[in-house]
């Protein structure tokens, strides 16, 4: 699987294995994600070693070792161009988990998983992952396992109820409530101060903000007091400057919101995922709106834009667009908005193509779309791989987009996939 080079590069990276007898690749991996554990940026660097070791754990039927090597990706997962490839990883550990049944991994696994899906647009799936590791945890854990750090490190979850709030519908809601009503009775440190930050948020979309201020102190004074093996540094750092953020809103101090959600911004691109930042853009960018700060609102817009492009995610699509909808209603009450800028808020978010997808092309953006590879897709449509690339090729250059994830992200946008 890795060649002596490799193992000897590694073995820099975790000495301990030197006084092991003849140490092989997977003990390399089990010994790295065990070093840096958490180290997103470590892990990442790694992740075509860590995962072939994953599938030759699978193969051999080392459930355990799957289970450990999942553990340590799975947060790494969301950092992926190919969704579907961290979505296949973080299956393996699922099924693992169940063959060895360790309930606190099959939550957590269970739970990362529907984060992914809900990126990629499959919410009803999504939502029923969600709920069943919910359930899972209140059973294995009394409500207060570690599932409750995983909706706040990976802000899916807190950005689906903003929006659904916006939109005036709350599916979502009823399931938080219940958490947060298991977690408060609790005593587990990390789901209390998880609970109270949920609990708190909603208070403030409800523009109740004296519930939401007392809340939102109490979250910070209980992360202040854990010890720091409750949560990796990255995780908790992100954590306490959304709270921070949240709690300077309930203050009304725009100018400090701002300052922390920007510090946080720089952190999440750094130890989280793509989808996470986008959340964290949603936040800001309807809180401006809220605030009328149009200036703001804008650049926080195209900020997102541009990410949406580099994701495989239909909602960062739906967010970006409810943003550009609230800008065209607040511009023209703006003072100061000049010609140029007006128009861009007026301006659709995508250009119409130069040149239209033929059906064939459709087609194959389809089977793309389901996760199919080139091969695959030849099988499908009876037609050889090659002339799979050459449509992939011609897609691409009519898209102005150079790889498969941008290239679903723009037809996405242009609700060329139906």
């Amino acid at each position: 699987m890795s060649s002596a080079d490799e193992l000897d590069r590694l073995g820099l990276l975790v000495p301990e294995l030197t006084r092991r007898a003849n140490p092989d690749a997977q003990a390399y991996a089990l010994a790295y994600v065990e070093r840096y554990q958490g180290d997103v940026l470590q892990l990442e660097q790694e992740w075509d070693f860590l995962t072939a070791a994953l599938s030759q754990a699978w193969q051999r039927r080392a459930y355990p070792v799957v289970v450990a090597l999942v553990a340590g990706l799975a947060h790494v997962a969301g950092r992926r161009p190919n969704l579907a490839e961290a979505e296949a990883v973080l299956r393996l550990g699922i099924e693992a988990s169940r063959y060895t049944e360790d309930g606190a991994h099959l939550v957590v696994f269970s739970n990362r998983l529907s984060g992914l899906l809900l990126a990629r647009g499959k919410y009803e799936e999504g939502w029923r992952l969600w709920n069943s590791s919910l359930e899972l945890d209140e059973t294995a854990a009394g409500a207060c396992g570690p599932l409750f750090w995983e909706p706040v490190s990976s802000f899916a979850y807190i950005a689906d109820v903003y929006l659904t709030h916006m939109l005036g519908t709350y599916p979502a809601a009823p399931r938080f409530v219940q958490a947060i009503q298991s977690a408060c009775q609790g005593e587990q440190p990390g789901s209390f101060a998880v609970a109270l930050f949920v609990r708190g948020f909603h208070a403030r979309l409800m523009n109740d903000l004296d519930s939401a201020y007392a809340d939102l102190s109490i979250c910070l004074r209980s992360l202040a007091r854990q010890p720091d093996c409750v949560i990796a540094a990255p995780q908790r750092q992100l954590f306490t400057l959304v709270v921070q953020a949240e709690l300077a809103r309930a203050r009304g101090d725009y100018v400090r919101s701002q300052a922390y959600t920007e510090t946080a911004l720089a952190l999440g691109q750094v130890v989280s995922d793509r989808y996470t930042v986008a959340a964290l853009l949603i936040d800001q960018g309807l809180y401006t709106y809220r605030q009328g700060q149009l200036a703001d609102m804008r650049t926080t817009y195209l900020r997102l834009r541009e990410l949406a492009l580099q994701m495989e995610s239909p909602r960062a699509y739906q967010y970006s667009r409810l943003l550009e909808q609230r800008l065209a209603e607040l511009a023209p009450d703006c003072s100061g908005a000049g010609t140029a800028s007006t128009a861009l808020v007026r301006a659709p978010a995508f250009a119409t193509l130069p040149e239209p997808i033929s059906e064939r092309e459709r087609e194959v953006l389809c089977l793309v779309a389901a996760g199919l590879s080139n091969q695959q897709i030849a099988r499908r449509l009876v037609i050889t791989r090659g002339t799979v690339k050459k449509h992939l090729e011609h897609i691409y250059a009519k898209l102005d987009v150079h790889s498969r994830t941008a290239a679903l992200a723009r037809a996405r946008s242009l609700d060329l996939l139906g």
